[in-house]
């Protein structure tokens, strides 16, 4: 099992490599991004990384797994890469491999992580419904985010629902499932550190914007401003849940030029910084993973 997923390891940079290959980024002139801002923005977003390592040892502990937070972030960094590659559970499954010592340990961490992944969509749907309905202004679209966050809530906290979606999924999939109701202890246990890296990446993004368009409007000054802070959650977890694409690559552009328009910014502009930001991602999943190789040799030394 550890050996499949190296090779999976492996071949998500060779995803992520080919990703940026046929993307065509090119380097985008007249542009003069304050670096002092911009510097705070990828501190704020490197210690995002960091708490979602912090967030996934959280998850582990309450399955009754201490593997501590230097092994979480370790598993959380070098499998980062493997979201590029279409389905997104091996995300969930790379990390879980890593700490596994057996078929049944692997089962457990398994629905940790996706327990741990799904609140971090949740509690993305709940900070992305103001932009949508303040921002974007666009009531039927923040009605079906409220929607979909209901039917979530059902299936993670509601045992009757949970039951009955469980047999339907099986009989239609004919496979059994072991994903159970999330425990209440699991819950505030988790979202504290997973509120607090979406915190921090939006306080980021907010940043990035303000060293790029300072003077971009509604988005970046008065009252309204910094609550385009929070168009970063609506782009991440609305390009999350689209599961068929690696990444929500061209997801989540596509709608954060759709809030930045909605703002007052200029389509040329929105699409420029909807690009610059998701190199801006990148730098820290690149930061991510670098730290989690470094942390490894470190312990491997250590221990021999």
């Amino acid at each position: 099992m550890q050996r499949l997923f190296r090779i999976l390891l492996y071949l998500s940079l060779l995803f992520f490599a080919w990703y940026l290959y046929r993307a065509e980024y090119i380097v985008f002139k007249g542009l003069s991004p304050d670096p002092l801002l911009l510097t705070l923005s990828l501190l704020l977003l490197f210690a995002g990384f960091v708490t979602g390592g912090v967030s996934w040892a959280a998850a582990m502990r309450q399955e009754g797994h201490q593997a501590g937070i230097v092994k979480a972030v370790i598993s959380h960094g070098l499998y980062i890469f493997s979201k590029y590659i279409p389905g997104k559970f091996w995300v969930i499954l790379g990390r879980a491999s890593y700490i596994s010592s057996g078929k049944r340990h692997m089962k457990q961490l398994s629905l940790a992580s996706l327990q741990e992944q799904l609140l971090f969509v949740w509690w993305g749907m709940i900070l992305s419904l103001p932009p949508t309905f303040l921002i974007l202004k666009r009531p039927w679209v923040g009605i079906i985010i409220f929607g979909v966050l209901l039917l979530l809530s059902f299936l993670l906290f509601s045992g009757w629902f949970h039951r009955i979606f469980r047999r339907v999924l099986e009989r239609v999939l004919k496979k059994e499932f072991s994903f159970r109701p999330m425990k209440g202890s699991f819950f505030l246990k988790v979202s504290i550190p997973v509120l607090v890296f979406w915190l921090l990446w939006s306080a980021g993004f907010w940043l990035l914007l303000l060293s790029i368009h300072g003077d971009g409007g509604p988005l970046t000054v008065g009252s309204a401003g910094p609550l385009a802070a929070l168009i970063w959650p609506a782009a991440m977890t609305y390009g999350f849940v689209i599961v068929i694409l690696p990444a929500g690559i061209g997801v989540r552009e596509g709608i954060l030029v759709s809030f930045l328009v909605a703002g007052g910014m200029e389509p040329q502009s929105a699409v420029t910084f909807s690009v610059i930001s998701r190199f801006w991602f990148v730098t820290g999943e690149v930061f991510l993973f670098l730290l989690a190789a470094s942390m490894k040799v470190l312990a491997t030394g250590q221990s021999g």
